[in-house]
């Protein structure tokens, strides 16, 4: 079994402002898709690809989450809680965990309110093969423009374009990082994965891009809460065909 990404961070600390009113009770990590909450399928499909150890950082209604997950046991994986005072962003809570990764140790880090249908596997094996600093899972997306795009040269208009469609590449908030990574965060402070991001490329350090073509989705609102549980619906209607 492949000895890298053997651990995972996992983001669980957010609000969830935009799933209100439900997250006033269930913490966004603990919102139901089908039988299993958001992060239990998360940290199974991790689990999938050799992971065996969890670091999650909570923040908002900490002590739900510690309650279903435990130490992980029952879930057949190892898990390890750190408590975020106030907001760190996506990089601080890293500095938390200074002490649990080896310098050239790979790891995932992944939001957790993410549904895909990666294969984490195939994330690792990209991230190890190009030997970058940092590998981040890219989600392409298509943006059709509301207007008519004036293409011009010199002040003369050399052709027009009817609401031209743009495509570019996103975050999907799932990284590969090393543990060197952890030393370039400032301890204790709001510190994002652009911010890091940003350190890594004044530096000229490596940073690859992982496009990822399966299903995925942030699950920011409750639009997209009923859009990832119909389509778990529809997988599970279709396997019993």
């Amino acid at each position: 079994m492949n000895q890298h990404c053997r651990k995972a961070v996992i983001l669980a600390g957010g609000k969830g402002t935009r799933l209100r009113p439900f997250s006033f009770t269930i913490p966004k990590p603990l919102m139901p898709i089908g039988e299993d909450p958001i992060l239990l399928r998360l940290l199974n499909q991790f689990k999938m690809s050799g992971v065996e150890e969890f670091f999650i950082a909570l923040g908002f209604q900490a002590e739900l989450v510690k309650a279903y997950f435990g130490d992980g046991q029952k879930f057949g994986v190892k898990i390890k809680y750190y408590q975020e005072d106030f907001p760190l962003g996506t990089a601080g809570p890293l500095s938390l965990m200074a002490s649990e990764f080896k310098e050239n140790e790979y790891f995932f880090l992944a939001n957790g309110d993410i549904y895909t249908e990666l294969d984490f596997g195939l994330f690792r094996d990209f991230a190890i093969k190009s030997n970058s600093d940092m590998t981040v899972g890219c989600v392409e997306k298509k943006e059709k423009s509301s207007f008519g795009v004036i293409e011009t040269d010199n002040g003369e208009i050399t052709g027009i374009i009817e609401k031209p469609e743009r495509t570019y590449s996103i975050s999907s908030g799932m990284y590969v990082l090393n543990g060197r990574a952890v030393s370039k965060i400032p301890c204790n402070r709001f510190f994002t994965i652009p911010d890091l991001m940003n350190v890594y490329l004044s530096k000229r350090l490596s940073i690859s891009a992982f496009m990822i073509s399966e299903f995925w989705m942030g699950i920011e609102n409750a639009e997209n809460l009923d859009e990832v549980l119909n389509r778990t619906i529809l997988i599970a209607n279709s396997d019993q065909i």
